[in-house]
């Protein structure tokens, strides 16, 4: 009963729904639909005239509506929800788009992609906390919002307060202090003089969670051997060990970026660093306390813009270096298992448990050219890029497989990564945009991707928006877009939990998409979003018996039709987002596609209740989540979120000061969990209670 009163709590203001149209206030808007849309690229205005599917938040209203990070800010938009796994990373899955893999929607923080190349997620992002962002643009669906980067389920464009300083600039600051011994703290400086500019920012966050874990993937025979009987050698049932308890998962998480210009040159830079609990472990082996990750990267870029008669061209380079880092004791004490002796191995007991110290990093290069301009009557845009990346160190020490005890150096005899591995990218690209009427405007892109050997990946993409009167939208597209698999899926080595594939192809998709955007006025819209998925190649993991591991491999198909609903209204007092999603979703067997709900609804309402005080009420809900056709577990149960907020301005010190409820109703919020690892889910936080104060100087 809580879940659904929750959601009737926060649907409850649908009562304000007025239809009443005012065609008046969009006589301005334009007669060309050539400027509205160059108006909403440039200015990030009137954002229904663009040719995606898209949502943009401002993150003043997010903060208000008691999002923290912009992990919080996604769980709240339409067709977006957040997957975990056993190492607490975070993956937003846009419309059940593979949960079991990362990739599937592209960051861009102040135009520049921000995956990383290992898992090719981007888990340290999403803590970044909303008091840096001023604006948030989820686009839903295939296709290169921004140019170069192009998302296979969704992208996703985040603009700091840096990045868009006023003339003269600006300085903000935040602290927040909360449950779990949550602290953060972040600021932001920017400047602008003529044709200079200089902007900088930085955030630390630091918590103590530790997480309740059920009995971990030891008890369903992971990291056992032989259990059937029908491998050579004898059987080592390690069951008994298996654990349950509160797990390590605490973040320490430190982000510095700065950028500047002059004339036509710009630069920028930015370093993140990011430790995390190992929580559920490598190997699906409970983590002991201290037991960490680390996943840092830093990015360096400059470049500079150009002319070209009537076209307007940017180059630049960049180098990236991301980094894998685990500390962890893979197996418990008294965990047994075969050693490396040849001809005859033997088995060993490791009576302090096997450990293990992983570290790699990966060094890439990067340079890329834009050309954009009007040609026969349209907005076009050319592009190439190209990037390089390989291993610069991996080390792999861990107990001695002979002895068991003390620790060994395998980094060249049993790397955990192929420390010859390499990727190489060379991508091509074009759009091409024109008013072909008053009312209909036509977009068309093409993107063209080499990666290794791989045969080249061949993505368009056509869309139109017709206005059917000022008041009344219609988008239409269609598009195919792929995704790479990631340095994990192909060079892990020596993990029987996940071994790594070199040869497996990229993802792909086909995607049709029409929404229908009714503007009842400048800022009150609603929109209704008719969609169809084609999925095919997909990567996950499967089990060799034969070799006793799980291996990546691609098979998985899937087709998701569904249909979104949003509601938007800002009033002069009062904020107000709603919006639901509903799927068909099948594998390629004609089965219910696993791990995706078919039903969420989510929204907030902020209120300024006088000149001082303002409150808000926020929430999502998703009925329950079906299992694998081979998952003998019970589906997971339907959840319902509500949290609440309340804050006080302090115009007189240029400052405010915050108090949110999370998870007011304490509910029990878990991450699907693969069958045959932990026989629970993945856990979440319970209800916690957060204090921000922030300003501007």
């Amino acid at each position: 009963m809580i879940t659904r009163s929750s959601l009737i709590l926060l649907l409850a203001h649908l009562s304000l729904f007025s239809a009443e149209t005012d065609t008046d206030l969009f006589n301005n808007l334009t007669d060309d639909m050539s400027s509205i849309a160059q108006t909403a690229k440039d200015q990030r205005a009137n954002i229904d005239y663009l040719p995606f599917i898209m949502t943009v938040f401002d993150g003043e209203e997010l903060a208000h509506a008691g999002a923290s990070s912009l992990k919080e800010a996604l769980s709240l938009a339409a067709g977006v929800n957040i997957a975990s796994d056993n190492l607490s990373l975070f993956n937003p899955v846009f419309r059940g788009s593979n949960p079991v893999a990362y990739g599937q929607s592209k960051l861009i923080v102040d135009g520049v992609e921000v995956n990383d190349l290992f898992f090719d997620g981007y888990t340290a992002y999403l803590s970044m906390p909303i008091d840096m962002i001023k604006r948030i643009e989820i686009v839903r669906g295939p296709g290169s919002y921004s140019d170069g980067h192009s998302g296979y389920a969704g992208s996703i464009v985040v603009t700091t307060y840096k990045e868009e300083a006023p003339s003269g600039g600006v300085s903000r600051w935040f602290a927040s202090a909360g449950t779990y011994g949550t602290r953060k703290a972040g600021a932001s400086y920017a400047t602008k003089h003529d044709d200079f500019s200089f902007a900088a920012d930085l955030y630390t966050i630091h918590d103590n969670l530790s997480l309740s874990y059920g009995p971990d993937g030891m008890s369903n025979g992971i990291l056992s051997y032989n259990l059937g009987g029908n491998l050579p050698g004898v059987t080592i049932d390690n069951r008994p060990l298996s654990q349950s308890g509160h797990a390590p998962s605490a973040t320490d998480a430190t982000m510095v970026s700065a950028s500047l210009s002059k004339g036509a040159f710009f630069a920028d830079g930015r370093i993140s660093s990011y430790r995390h609990g190992s929580a559920g472990g490598i190997n699906y082996a409970l983590a002991a306390d201290g037991d960490h990750y680390n996943i840092d990267q830093w990015q360096i870029r400059s470049g500079a813009h150009y002319n070209i008669n009537s076209f307007t061209g940017t180059v630049q380079a960049a180098m990236i270096q991301d980094s894998f880092v685990s500390h962890q004791l893979l197996a418990p004490a008294e965990f047994r298992y075969y050693s490396l002796t040849l001809p005859t191995p033997v088995v060993v007991t490791y009576p302090d448990g096997f450990y293990g110290i992983h570290e790699a990093f990966i060094r890439t290069y990067r340079v890329n050219n834009t050309l954009a301009g009007t040609l026969f009557g349209g907005d076009t845009t050319f592009g190439i890029s190209g990037s390089w990346s390989s291993v610069t160190s991996e080390k792999t020490i861990t107990t001695d497989r002979d002895s068991g005890t003390g620790m060994t150096d395998y980094s060249t005899t049993l790397p955990f990564f192929n420390p010859n591995g390499s990727i190489n990218n060379l991508t091509a690209y074009m759009t091409y945009e024109k008013v072909i009427t008053p009312v209909l405007t036509g977009y068309a892109s093409l993107t063209v991707d080499r990666r290794n050997g791989i045969s080249p990946q061949i993505d368009p993409r056509i869309a139109a928006v017709y206005a059917i009167d000022p008041a009344n939208l219609i988008k239409f597209s269609i598009s195919r877009a792929h995704r790479n698999p990631s340095w994990q899926e192909m060079f892990t080595l020596n993990n029987k939990a996940r071994w790594g594939n070199p040869d497996l192809l990229p993802e792909t998709v086909i995607a049709y998409e029409t929404q229908y955007i009714h503007q009842f006025e400048t800022d009150h819209t609603l929109s209704f979003n008719l969609f169809r998925l084609n999925n095919d190649n997909q990567i996950y993991l499967q089990y060799n018996p034969s070799l006793a591991r799980y291996e990546y491999v691609n098979g998985l198909k899937s087709s998701i039709q569904g249909i979104e609903g949003e509601w938007r209204k800002r009033y002069d007092a009062t904020t107000f987002y709603a919006a639901y999603t509903h799927i068909w979703a099948e594998d390629g067997n004609g089965v219910t596609l696993a791990n995706t709900p078919s039903d969420t609804a989510r929204g907030f309402i902020t209120q300024n209740l006088d000149e001082h005080w303002y409150g808000s009420l926020a929430g999502r809900w998703q009925n329950k989540i079906p299992r694998a056709a081979t998952d003998t577990r019970n589906d997971m149960k339907a959840i319902g979120i509500v949290d609440t907020s309340i804050g006080y301005k302090l115009p007189y010190l240029n400052s405010e000061i915050q108090f949110t409820v999370k998870n007011i109703f304490d509910e029990k919020e878990f991450y699907p969990s693969p069958s045959n690892t932990y026989d629970g889910d993945y856990p979440s936080t319970g209800r916690a209670f957060m204090a921000t104060l922030r300003g501007t100087f």
